[in-house]
């Protein structure tokens, strides 16, 4: 799901601190990242607007995942397309698109009401992927040598914030007053007119090439060939396999809690902001401690717990929710870095970049998955229960997959 919102890889080569990391360019870069990953946390309630529209559950899942297609099909295109070029003018006209299509989803409506909302889901993704592409390109180039593991992970809390507040700040203050999904998407317009003006002093580095750590132009590129290479010769192929189910199950809780919480009484708002809370609390906690941590023990036990915390959230008494929440932070804070570490240790540093990538096209691959799943599901009748259900099958395929592949190790 990070890769979706243009997250880069969080383990990279930890050095000595040198030069100063919180520049001002960095602090924009932050900014721009954090407004861009509101304008998909603020979809939060977007399952809930199509049923409000008289969309058909079986078309909800669809147009949820029709973004993480567009984001899935159109970065590496994006990263190719720039490689060594700069992205001055794609990243201005990327954050235009955006501030559009949030706009028109006041004035969709009639007949042809899911056309329309289809084609600006797309048009949203394909300016995510563009967006999130350039920023994060840019990115490496503002943190200093020796000091890229403090600078991601400072970095990664520009998706987490957005789902710690926003989805809070909507239900408690802004859909009272605005009364309508349809403004509250639009009014996160406002977000993206102050990243346009964001990138005017960010102009000089979009402007220049494509540059790596060290100031060397980066080559290359994830072409068909080398990705199926890749999973085919990697040795990674149970982890990946893991990657895409442990990210179908967040896709799940992000887009189908609020459903679930008409049956249950649970409130959607309370879930992003305990869950990401203490997502950030365990990362920042653990940070120095994970890669000491037995890996394969720790998904392990975390694929457990999820798996118990999802039938929780679906079947567990009122006073369960606080505490399957908390659950659910927990393991999402302990299996992400965890899954993410296998990939990095067992890369040559060679090809630790170019794996690191196909781990992220999981989770876009599981962004695009997971909602057309969770549609079918509530359109066969099994409800938003049943989404939690497969949900918690899925986290337990993830545990199934490590297991297959420490398995493999061992041998």
């Amino acid at each position: 799901m990070a890769r979706t919102l243009g997250l880069p890889p969080p383990h990279l080569p930890s050095c000595v601190p040198g030069e100063r990391l919180l520049t001002r360019d960095f602090m924009f870069l932050f900014i721009v990242a954090m407004f861009s990953n509101s304008n998909v946390a603020v979809f939060y309630c977007f399952e809930q607007w199509l049923e409000s529209v008289a969309i058909a559950p079986g078309w909800r899942g669809m147009l949820i995942s029709s973004m993480f297609l567009m984001v899935l099909l159109g970065r590496p295109l994006a990263s190719m397309a720039f490689l060594n070029r700069g992205r001055l003018p794609a990243s201005m006209l990327s954050t235009l698109t955006l501030v559009l299509v949030m706009l028109c989803y006041l004035w969709v409506e009639g007949e042809h009401l899911m056309w329309w909302v289809l084609l600006l889901r797309l048009l949203q993704g394909a300016a995510i992927a563009v967006q999130s592409s350039c920023i994060v390109a840019v990115l490496v180039n503002c943190i200093p040598p020796g000091q890229s593991a403090r600078g991601f992970a400072l970095f990664s809390l520009t998706f987490l914030l957005p789902f710690s507040i926003i989805p809070a700040l909507s239900e408690q203050v802004l859909l009272p007053f605005l009364q309508d999904e349809a403004m509250l998407f639009a009014s996160t317009s406002v977000l993206m007119v102050i990243s346009v003006l964001l990138l005017i002093p960010l102009a000089p580095r979009l402007r220049s090439p494509d540059a790596g750590m060290g100031g060397e132009t980066r080559e290359g590129g994830m072409t068909i060939g080398a990705v199926w290479r890749g999973l085919m010769h990697s040795g990674l192929a149970c982890v990946y396999v893991a990657c895409f189910t442990f990210s179908c199950m967040t896709q799940f809780a992000i887009f189908f809690i609020k459903g679930l919480g008409r049956l249950t009484g649970a409130q959607p708002a309370w879930f992003f902001t305990i869950y990401t809370l203490t997502v950030i609390f365990v990362r920042l906690l653990g940070s120095n401690r994970l890669d000491a941590l037995p890996h394969h023990r720790i998904i392990a036990i975390s694929c457990v717990g999820l798996c118990c915390v999802m039938l929780g959230l679906a079947y567990g008494p009122g006073w369960s929710f606080i505490p399957c929440t908390l659950g659910y932070g927990v393991g999402l804070g302990l299996l992400y870095p965890m899954l993410a570490s296998v990939v990095y240790d067992r890369s040559t540093p060679a090809n630790r970049s170019f794996n690191s990538n196909i781990m992220m096209s999981a989770f876009d691959a599981a962004g695009m998955m997971a909602p057309l799943v969770g549609g079918v599901v509530v359109h066969l009748g099994w409800g938003y229960r049943g989404v939690f259900v497969v949900s918690a099958l899925s986290v337990a395929l993830c545990g199934m997959s490590m297991f297959v592949d420490w398995l493999r190790q061992r041998r």
